[in-house]
């Protein structure tokens, strides 16, 4: 029996992105070679959902990103929380990247940050 364990060097790293006071959409961010695995929630965020959009080039024209049954996948989010991404498949293969909250941001931007994973 072993008595250390050994793990795969995956490596995680930590983005941000920014909604502006009195907007829904953030920034866009270039994920290359990463993938989004979770979501934290900052403690001056006002939304109860995001969504993500997607795009084939950052300054590109940013589409919904769908669950595969048709309808734009939402994840219901509270200030100050992780939100974990529960099925990878939804978000594999993106690259350009925006978050988008169910309601416009009030008083302070927010700044969310990414957990990311490479691939």
């Amino acid at each position: 029996m072993a008595s250390e364990t050994n793990y795969v060097n995956d490596k995680f790293y930590d983005l941000t992105i920014t909604i502006a006071v009195g907007q829904t959409d953030s920034n866009a961010i270039d994920l290359n070679g990463l993938e989004l695995v979770g979501l934290f929630i900052p403690a001056n965020f006002t939304a109860t959902s995001i969504s993500l959009q997607t795009s084939t080039a950052i300054g590109g024209s940013y589409v919904a990103v769908q669950d595969g049954y048709g309808s734009t996948y939402s994840m219901t989010v509270a200030a100050s929380k992780y939100v974990p991404i529960n099925n990878f498949n939804i978000v594999a293969g993106l690259r350009f990247l925006k978050v988008t909250a169910g309601t416009s941001q009030a008083s302070t931007d927010a700044v969310i940050t990414l957990a990311m994973r490479s691939l």
